[in-house]
Order: C-alpha cells, then sequence, then structure tokens
C-alpha cells in the first residue's frame, strides 16, 4: 500500500487497488483460505439496508462498512438488491445483497484497505488485471495530488479520520463529481475534503479506457508511527 507522508492512503479504481496493479489478483487457490481467515476475524456490524436499486445498495453498504465495493457503474445498472437486516460480517452482508443479481464478489485484502470488486458470474478476472495495468502511472499522480490537495487544506488535513471518498476524472483532468461514501464525522471537515477535490487540476486527461469513477480510503495515522512520519510534509514540491 502507498504511503505518502506516512499516512496510508489506498486509491482504488473499479477493479483494484492501485497500489499493486500487477499482484493484486488473487490465485483462486488462495481465496478459501483467505476468505476463511477474513471470517474469522471480521467484526459484526448491524446492517438495515432494504431491497432497492443495486447502486444505492452498495452505497449504503460502503457507508456502514468503511469497505470500498468496486464496479463498473453499467454493470449494476438495472439490478435490485438483496435486502440485509441483522448483524452480519462484511462478506455476509454483501453476499445477501447481491443474491439473484448475477453478480459475485471478490476480496482484495492490501493492509488496512480491504475492499470488494463485483463482476459477473463465471466471468475471468484476468481482464481485470489488464484494465489496471492500462492505467499506467497516471493513478500514482492522481493520488499524490490529491494527497498535496488535502494536506493544503487544514480542516481536511488527513491524520485524525478516516474516509471514502468516490469521484471521476474528465478529459481536461479535472475532478468531478465527488462525494463522500461515509461521513468523516464532522461536517466541517467533510465539506472541507470535498472542496479539496474539487480543486484538483491533472493538467491531463486520464488514460483511455481507464475505469471509473474512482475510490479513495482515507485512513488515520498509524499511532505508532513516529510524530514526524505523520505530519503533511508542506515544503515537499508537489
Amino acid at each position: 500500500m502507498a504511503q505518502l507522508n506516512g499516512r496510508v492512503v489506498a486509491l482504488c479504481m473499479w477493479y483494484g487497488l492501485l497500489t499493486s496493479m500487477s499482484t493484486w489478483a488473487a490465485d483462486e487457490s488462495d481465496v478459501p483460505s483467505k476468505a476463511e481467515h477474513s471470517a474469522a476475524i471480521a467484526p459484526l456490524i448491524e446492517f438495515n439496508i432494504p431491497a432497492q436499486p443495486l447502486s444505492l445498495a452498495l452505497n449504503r453498504y460502503a457507508s456502514l462498512t468503511s469497505r470500498a465495493t468496486l464496479f463498473r457503474s453499467e454493470l449494476a445498472a438495472g439490478r435490485t438488491s438483496g435486502g440485509v437486516q441483522g448483524r452480519y460480517t462484511p462478506e455476509a452482508a454483501l453476499s445477501q445483497l447481491l443474491e439473484g443479481t448475477g453478480l459475485v464478489f471478490e476480496r482484495i485484502d492490501d493492509g488496512p484497505a480491504n475492499a470488494f470488486v463485483l463482476r459477473t458470474a463465471g466471468s475471468s478476472a484476468v481482464s481485470l488485471q489488464a484494465a489496471l495495468a492500462s492505467a499506467g502511472d497516471y493513478p500514482g499522480l492522481l493520488q499524490r495530488r490529491i494527497w498535496d490537495a488535502l494536506c493544503a487544506s487544514p480542516p481536511a488535513e488527513p491524520g485524525r479520520y478516516r474516509a471514502l471518498l468516490r469521484f471521476q476524472v474528465d478529459e481536461r483532468g479535472r475532478l468531478f463529481q465527488a462525494r463522500l461514501l461515509n461521513s468523516t464525522g464532522d461536517a466541517r471537515r467533510d465539506k472541507a475534503l470535498l472542496n479539496a477535490l474539487d480543486g484538483v487540476r491533472m493538467g491531463a486527461p486520464p488514460p483511455t479506457g481507464m475505469p471509473q469513477p474512482l475510490t479513495m480510503l482515507v485512513l488515520p495515522d498509524d499511532p505508532a508511527a513516529p510524530r514526524a512520519e505523520r505530519r503533511c510534509h508542506r515544503d515537499t514540491p508537489s
């Protein structure tokens, strides 16, 4: 996982974490053991998600679990979720949401930034890795530009909060349709985060075919890290 100035920030595309594009796809033989291990340690969360358009249900799921569920918008279009009521692990709840949709999920583990990727049942995971590789260095630059924007805004400065952001990049390299999938717990900070994203300019369009929207998970400082490593370095060139 990428570490920018000491704080962990995970930038995810529709089909994976951009910090390990060549190795994110787990070998299928490893999936059962990882899933069993994750289920054993995953906390139970109280869910109250009625059956509804799948994209809305997934947004609600992300806000409750702070876990990114990555998918193409057209993949969810026209599909209706199952309902989830009660206390479940994130994996069990997602399975219920997807019942009857024709979609399945795969888990991506990258340190604390756990995410799920959706695909149609029976489709190959090989094409997902190819989609990531086609983006080149652009995701890393985008991650750094966003980091700089957050550090430049005192209310949005990372370190004391967790946030799940989703946005797109237009043909001029500007971020748009930015939104929070879960509140940081502070309305002023939430607004500052969105304002910071609105000001990001890449100076170049995204690569043709780069999957969007993008999801970014901002995590709190690691309490065990030295204090100096947890500050935004404003004297570092962008």
